[in-house]
């Protein structure tokens, strides 16, 4: 979805800027969301894309309204860290076996531990992994 150029926005009123501003931020958002397993992706979806109320989809997946309202939060928090966005900008740059170990952690939210099972290696090989990929991402 298109969003205007700023040129465009600055004869607007502040409703309608702030509008813009919105639209680019659920669209950065949305597009963030492509990177979290499949069922945070959805939830973000059904919410952000389809306009589907928490409480709603609370409803739909037999879940209290403020779990799923919690779970929306964790998951904007998430996408909001640094390394989650320099991951999903720069994953290709990555070397294989840092870029797993990244998606794993970051992107999927699972223990060093269970990368290193999933990946036949060593906690210690994950943990080097890892300091790799915290210094690319200090630049």
């Amino acid at each position: 979805m298109p969003t205007l150029p700023f040129s465009e926005t600055v004869g607007q009123s502040g409703d309608a800027r702030r509008h813009v501003n919105l639209r680019t931020h659920i669209e950065r958002l949305l597009d963030l969301a492509q990177h979290l397993p499949e069922p945070d992706r959805l939830l973000i979806e059904q919410v952000y894309r389809h306009g589907i109320k928490p409480v709603h989809v609370a409803r739909l997946l037999g879940q209290p309204a403020d779990r799923v309202q919690r779970r929306i939060a964790r998951l904007i928090r998430l996408m909001d860290r640094p390394q989650y966005r320099f991951l999903a900008r720069h994953q290709d740059i990555l070397p294989p076996a840092v870029r797993e170990t990244c998606r794993g952690l970051i992107f999927e939210g699972q223990s060093l531990r269970r990368i290193a099972q999933r990946e036949g290696t060593t906690l210690h090989q994950v943990r080097k992994h890892l300091a790799a990929f915290e210094a690319l991402a200090r630049f």
